[in-house]
């Protein structure tokens, strides 16, 4: 029973890391911005404009990457912040960032999914899109999760590139056994499966947006990293 309820907690603590709350590290200063954060999905929500969703995305993608992009490109800020704060405070707050972005990302295109509910293939019956969408769901999620507890939730921010060096020991199990890149690759179907189930065009449009995004900064940023530490083409 310890262990299956040890196993529920470190799931929910992933699925909170993936949406921006990083428990292990949770401040006032952080909570308020969580708050804060709530505040503005929920606003949105209430308004549930299709204007207003896609606005709201393409703030939060270019904030998204703006980030991304600013801290672990070579030469970005990580080296700035850790010569100011040190390496563990230097993270902490580069975290705290990323965890911002992170929220908004995945809660401007959950907006866009409510706020074009039903605009998805006119001639396909609602009750097959909300099937395919629960398969997807039900194989995305799961594996994305799976993959974060290998890697560990640093690593899931990013903590390697921050450093510019190994953070713990990379295992291959699990998904990467079968998948090079289960976070990048099939992890995106709980996506497209909650765009799915909404039936929404705008929200298909915006998870694959995020997808192609996400895989720039791998083959530009990230995967020169990996081989650069590593020396292999993992």
């Amino acid at each position: 029973m310890k262990l299956v309820l040890k196993q529920l907690s470190s799931v929910v603590e992933i699925l909170l890391a993936m949406s921006g709350i990083v428990l292990r590290r949770m401040t006032i200063a952080r909570g308020a911005s969580i708050l804060l954060s709530v505040g503005i999905y929920w606003w949105s929500s209430v308004n549930n404009s299709r204007t207003l969703a896609i606005w709201y995305f393409a703030f939060a993608t270019l904030l998204h990457y703006v980030v991304l992009f600013g801290f672990f490109a070579k030469g970005g800020w990580s080296g700035w912040f850790i010569q100011r704060y040190g390496e563990e405070n230097g993270f902490k707050r580069c975290e705290a960032l990323m965890t911002l972005v992170f929220f908004h990302n995945g809660a401007s295109t959950a907006l866009a999914c409510t706020a074009t509910a039903g605009t998805l293939f006119a001639l396909v019956p609602d009750h097959v899109l909300i099937l395919c969408g629960i398969m997807a769901s039900c194989i995305g999620l799961p594996i994305k999760i799976w993959a974060t507890a290998i890697v560990g939730i640093d690593t899931y921010y990013y903590r390697d590139l921050f450093l510019r060096r190994p953070v713990g020991e990379f295992r291959v199990e699990g998904p990467y056994t079968i998948f090079r890149n289960p976070m990048y690759g099939i992890g995106h179907l709980h996506g497209y499966g909650s765009a799915l189930i909404a039936g929404s065009d705008m929200g298909l449009m915006m998870v694959a947006m995020n997808q192609a995004l996400v895989w720039l900064f791998y083959w530009t940023v990230e995967k020169p990293h990996i081989k650069e530490i590593f020396g292999n083409e993992n």
